[in-house]
């Protein structure tokens, strides 16, 4: 360097330069700097590499598993290194043909060479005294899932797997047992575990609307819950019999025909609020199968005036067609 001109404007350092505000430590350094960028992997400032865009470091990866490599001659981390020597030792196995160190002693794998857990032998059942493979408690397989203990062992099972079991739960496995066989008596208690066990609400009533199948049928684990939870108060009954009830009438009225239709579905909805007018009102109402067996009536006329008279409104029948009708009936329930 020549004589000193200025001094650096970064470090306070002697610059001999005219044109130069930095010394020449701190113009390599900028040089350096310029030179870098941020690493999107590791977010430092490093030299980017111009096949990977990111730092030598980061650049160094396994060939297999992507992750970070610390030696610069290895392709592999250290996981999969590992891996792959132990691999590279492994030999088929002659029994089972999968790769695996083989036991000087039998020549297979571990798993081959370990020894069979050897069956029990049979034994005659206390129950039934015949020479079988034992179940538990002396009993062979037929006479366990027949025992009468097996519902509350499997009841408190089901006690001991929930946090917190409803104080009815004993109550409902002594129902079920002594109404219903073991195995379902069993398959009750397994189906009523699962809905404790969901992250819905445990309420009865809530236990009750979950069990139900879709369909007309509600199942019979629902029928025994609402038994179970109406006999001591616990829960509403369902509305099973009026959804049974509406699918009935609906079907008797889709089958009217069609210009006649609107007439009959409009008369079974008047019959319904005088059904429901009369049950708040504390008087009889009509039962489901008198208002059932009208909409019958109906269905039949309608498609005996629509197939036989020709007549597509109700304003055109007369009392020659409702006699016509009569006859036909009559003479169809003579027949039969």
């Amino acid at each position: 360097m020549g004589k000193k001109q200025r001094d650096c404007v970064t470090c306070g350092a002697p610059v001999g330069y005219l044109d130069r505000q930095h010394c020449c430590l701190c113009r390599r350094r900028m040089k350096e700097q310029a030179a870098k960028e941020t690493c999107q992997s590791c977010g430092k400032d490093r030299v980017l590499q111009a096949d990977t865009g990111r730092c030598i470091l980061c650049s160094r990866v396994c060939e297999q598993c992507g992750h970070p490599v610390r030696t610069a001659g290895n392709h592999l981390c250290r996981d999969c290194r590992r891996k792959a020597e132990r691999l590279a030792v492994q030999q088929p196995c002659p029994r089972c043909g999968r790769p695996g160190h083989l036991r000087e002693e039998t020549g297979w794998c571990g798993s081959c060479s370990r020894p069979r857990q050897q069956k029990q032998p049979p034994r005659v059942c206390r129950e039934c005294g015949q020479l079988r493979r034992h179940a538990g408690l002396g009993l062979c397989s037929t006479c366990w899932q027949r025992h009468p203990s097996s519902p509350f062992i499997c009841g408190e099972h089901l006690r001991d797997r929930l946090t917190g079991p409803p104080g009815w739960l004993d109550d409902f496995v002594a129902h079920v047992a002594a109404r219903h066989c073991v195995a379902r008596a069993c398959s009750f208690i397994t189906d009523l575990g699962w809905l404790l066990q969901d992250e819905h609400s445990n309420s009865p009533q809530a236990l009750l609307d979950r069990s139900r199948r879709p369909g007309r049928s509600m199942g019979t684990f629902a029928r025994t819950l609402e038994d179970f939870f109406t006999l001591r108060g616990l829960a509403l009954p369902t509305d099973q019999a009026e959804r049974l009830a509406a699918g009935r009438r609906k079907r008797r009225v889709d089958a009217v025909p069609e210009p006649l239709r609107p007439a009959v579905a409009a008369f079974d909805a008047s019959r319904m609020r005088a059904q429901d007018r009369a049950r708040r009102a504390g008087t009889r109402p009509r039962s489901d199968l008198i208002l059932e067996a009208a909409l019958a009536t109906l269905r039949d006329l309608a498609v005996f005036l629509v197939d036989q008279c020709g007549k597509n409104d109700w304003a055109l029948i007369d009392i020659h067609d409702i006699e016509a009708f009569l006859n036909t009936c009559r003479g169809l329930a003579s027949a039969g």
